[in-house]
């Protein structure tokens, strides 16, 4: 008897966790990391795209990202590289794509990097965020990614990298 009430009590607890954990993200939390991060690298692919052929010369993306903490839960963080052509032409490619984006489901909102550099920020229709700016003096386009916020339950503790 006693076994079956701390049964029905844990099974309560865990259906609970579950309901505050609204989301269209599978409920499995190591499944839930791999959707999220699968949008964000998705993102980062999109924006690589969305740079002409000729102006990038390779596109690398990192294989693991990392779990970083939000107001919401946690957010998928990745990075990628886009390597250019012609360093020259580094802020005219970031230029274009930050004109191009939004004609690709993309948000963008225009800053500068602390040493004077173009950065864009994209934000996809996913909530996935996208951090775009010249690298190396103009060699590369380093972009930066990060899923929106979300819930994991509090039982589960997450790997340092996925």
């Amino acid at each position: 008897m006693k076994s079956t009430a701390v049964l029905l009590g844990l099974t309560l607890i865990i259906g609970l966790d579950g309901c505050a954990m609204k989301s269209d993200l599978p409920t499995n939390p190591d499944e839930r990391i791999l959707v999220v991060k699968s949008l964000a690298q998705d993102a980062e692919m999109k924006t690589a795209e969305l740079v002409p052929v000729d102006d990038r010369t390779d596109f690398k993306q990192a294989d693991k990202g990392t779990l970083l903490s939000c107001s919401g839960g946690r957010q998928w963080s990745g990075n990628s590289t886009i390597q250019l052509e012609n360093p020259a032409n580094g802020e005219q490619v970031m230029e274009q794509l930050g004109k191009v984006a939004p004609d690709h489901g993309f948000t963008v909102t225009r800053s500068t990097t602390h040493d004077g550099a173009a950065r864009l920020r994209l934000i996809d229709v996913h909530g996935t965020t996208v951090y775009a700016s010249t690298w190396v003096d103009g060699r590369s386009i380093e972009v930066n990614s990060c899923s929106r916020c979300f819930p994991l339950p509090n039982y589960f503790h997450p790997e340092r990298s996925y």
